[in-house]
C-alpha cells in the first residue's frame, strides 16, 4: 500500500475501486462525501486522492494515487469533495460516493475502512449491505420484492460454487441478493444470470489480489 494510512488511504482506495466496480464504468461525474474523521484528516492522509485512485482504477499500492486529481482531470472525470454527516450509526471512517455516468446512469456506494487496509460495503443505491471482501461476493439488483431471489440462488449452486453466506436486503421496490463465495466469479457467470426476469443489474466482486490496474 501507499501511505500515510491504512485505513484512511489504502481502505479509502480499496473503497473507491470497488466501488467503480459496482458502477460498471468509470463515473463522468463523482461527489464523495466524507464521514467523521474521513472528512477531517482526508488532506492530510491524502483520503480524497485514494478514493478518487481507487474508482480510476488504481490499486492500493499504486504511486500514481498522489496524482489521482490530475489525472481525474485528465480524463473527464469531474470530483466534487464533501466532508459530510452522514448519520450517528454510521463509521467515522466512511464516504458515501454518488456516482453520474455519460450515459445518465447513477449509482451510490457507501463504504467504512476499519483498519488495516480492510473495508466493508455497507450501501448500495440506498440498499443496506454487509459486504468485508473476505470472500468473492456476487451482487445481484432486483426491481422488485416479488421476484424469487432464492431461484438466482438455486443457479448459483448448479454453477458448482461453494456459498460461504448469502444475504437479501430491501429499500422500497428494490431487492439486494449478495452471494459470497470461495470461488473468484467470472462475466460467464454474469451472462448466465443477467436474463432472470427482475434483474436490474449483476455485478461480481472477487477479492483484491484478483484485479490489476484498469489504468
Amino acid at each position: 500500500m501507499v501511505g500515510p494510512s491504512s485505513s484512511h488511504t489504502a481502505g479509502a482506495a480499496k473503497i473507491g475501486y470497488f466501488a467503480r466496480i459496482i458502477n460498471g464504468q468509470q463515473p463522468k461525474e463523482v461527489k464523495l462525501l466524507l464521514h467523521g474523521s474521513f472528512g477531517q484528516v482526508y488532506e492530510g492522509h491524502c483520503t480524497d486522492k485514494a478514493i478518487i485512485g481507487g474508482l480510476l482504477g488504481l490499486l492500493p499500492h499504486s504511486d500514481q494515487i498522489r496524482n489521482a486529481a490530475e489525472l481525474a482531470e485528465q480524463v473527464g472525470m469531474k470530483v466534487i469533495i464533501s466532508p459530510s454527516n452522514l448519520g450517528d450509526t454510521v463509521h467515522p471512517n466512511s464516504v458515501r460516493i454518488e456516482m453520474t455516468n455519460a450515459d445518465g446512469s447513477f449509482h451510490r456506494v457507501r463504504g467504512k475502512s476499519i483498519g488495516g487496509g480492510k473495508i466493508v460495503i455497507r450501501e448500495i443505491d440506498k440498499v443496506d449491505c454487509q459486504i468485508d471482501m473476505s470472500y468473492s461476493c456476487l451482487i445481484v439488483m432486483l426491481s422488485n420484492r416479488t421476484t424469487d431471489a432464492l431461484s438466482i440462488l438455486d443457479k448459483v449452486k448448479q454453477m458448482n460454487m461453494n456459498i460461504v453466506k448469502f444475504d437479501i436486503s430491501h429499500y422500497k421496490e428494490l431487492s439486494m441478493l449478495t452471494v459470497e463465495t470461495f470461488e473468484h466469479f467470472d462475466s460467464k457467470i454474469i451472462e448466465d444470470l443477467e436474463t432472470t426476469e427482475g434483474v436490474i443489474f449483476l455485478r461480481f466482486l472477487n477479492h483484491i489480489s484478483n484485479y490489476q490496474h484498469f489504468a
